[in-house]
């Protein structure tokens, strides 16, 4: 049987999605909650592979199971396994032929940013704190050039060694409300830390250090002044299939 998972969490206390020997992981918790229910340990593929402190509201998972376990019972068995930051929100039966990684048409995620803060208490843990007031409209311009295909090798690698970087950006978008900045884009798939290197460069461009020649600069290969946003700001919301 094929079981397919969606996933919330909160990432701030784990080393990211990949299990690591040694270190607190999102696959290696959700892991040992299934082998302590089924007896089995499962090859688990997960949509997305989060890096350490990202967090997850849609998070899809599958693997496979051996023996029949009833479906509908899989979130609450797991939850009352699992530490209160990971929670099982459905489960269901899938064709054999479903994989969570490869069967994906779209990723959603979302930066959050907050903006003109000395010194921020209040949810730290889910957004990038700066000083700075940022051009919104500036941001945006700059993400419009972003979306399409384009080859992003400055933004992130491949998640296969020597895959190509080619990825198709099919929505960039940024809203603001007071403070509060999100950066909301979907994509066909992303390199590993394309998204924080977005928010990145979009912040820079916000902090008018950077013009769009720039962005245009950074899709031609250049990674001339690209920083890495911190990973609190950054949750996948969900997947499309």
């Amino acid at each position: 049987m094929n079981v397919k998972l969606i996933l919330e969490y909160e990432g701030t206390h784990y080393h990211g999605w990949q299990a690591q020997r040694g270190t607190a992981t999102i696959e290696s918790a959700l892991r040992a909650a299934i082998a302590s229910l089924t007896g089995e340990s499962p090859l688990l593929t997960a949509a997305g592979r989060t890096d350490s402190g990202v967090h997850a509201l849609g998070q899809v998972v599958n693997f496979k199971l051996e023996r029949d376990f009833p479906v509908q019972q899989l979130p609450g068995a797991l939850n009352a396994r699992l530490a209160s930051d990971i929670s099982v929100r459905h489960a269901e039966l899938v064709d054999d032929s479903f994989n969570a990684r490869y069967s994906a048409r779209a990723r959603h995620y979302a930066y959050s940013i907050r903006q003109a803060l000395p010194r921020g208490a209040y949810q730290r843990q889910y957004a990038w704190g700066l000083r700075d007031t940022l051009d919104v409209g500036a941001m945006q311009a700059a993400g419009d050039r972003l979306v399409g295909q384009h080859d992003f090798r400055a933004f992130g690698r491949s998640p296969r060694p020597g895959g190509h970087t080619m990825r198709r950006v099919q929505e960039l978008r940024i809203t603001s409300a007071g403070d509060w900045i999100t950066i909301a884009v979907a994509a066909d798939a992303f390199l590993y830390g394309m998204v924080r290197r977005i928010a990145g460069a979009l912040v820079e461009v916000g902090r008018k250090r950077r013009s769009l020649d720039w962005i245009d600069g950074l899709l031609n290969g250049s990674s001339l002044g690209l920083r890495l946003a911190p990973p609190q700001g950054l949750v996948q919301v969900r997947v499309e299939y």
